[in-house]
């Protein structure tokens, strides 16, 4: 399944969330977002294979009333373009922690304060596989 958009569906602090899947190769990057609508991301999840001076990074941010917030990068970067990936997201109350399929974890803080996030979109990756938990 190509880009995925799950919506009404409940995404609760202590739960745990898995997507598979690999990253399009026309694209310079992936991402996962969690929150209430494109408008109120509570995580945004987007490694990019080039960046700046082809440089490989995870950028980490959040999105308010349409308003991006200020970004996080982390330069551990485990994806390759075509390559399958495994990221598992848990939801806890004041931030998420994003482990990657290398075992590096990044922790990211939950901005939006909610206990409760209802939309999930995967862009620019090929999903084989998404849990909740």
């Amino acid at each position: 399944m190509s880009d995925v958009e799950l919506k009404k569906m409940s995404f609760k602090s202590g739960m745990e969330l898995k997507v598979t899947g690999v990253p399009k190769s026309s694209y310079r990057s992936f991402m996962i977002n969690v929150g209430q609508s494109r408008e109120s991301i509570a995580l945004h999840f987007n490694p990019r294979f080039h960046c700046g001076d082809d440089q490989q990074v995870t950028v980490l941010n959040s999105c308010k009333d349409g308003h991006w917030q200020e970004e996080v990068r982390d330069g551990n970067f485990p994806f390759q373009q075509g390559k399958e990936f495994e990221v598992t997201i848990t939801f806890a109350d004041d931030k998420f922690y994003i482990n990657q399929h290398n075992g590096h974890v990044l922790q990211f803080p939950n901005r939006l304060g909610d206990k409760q996030y209802d939309y999930i979109f995967i862009e620019q990756a090929t999903v084989s596989g998404i849990n909740i938990k």
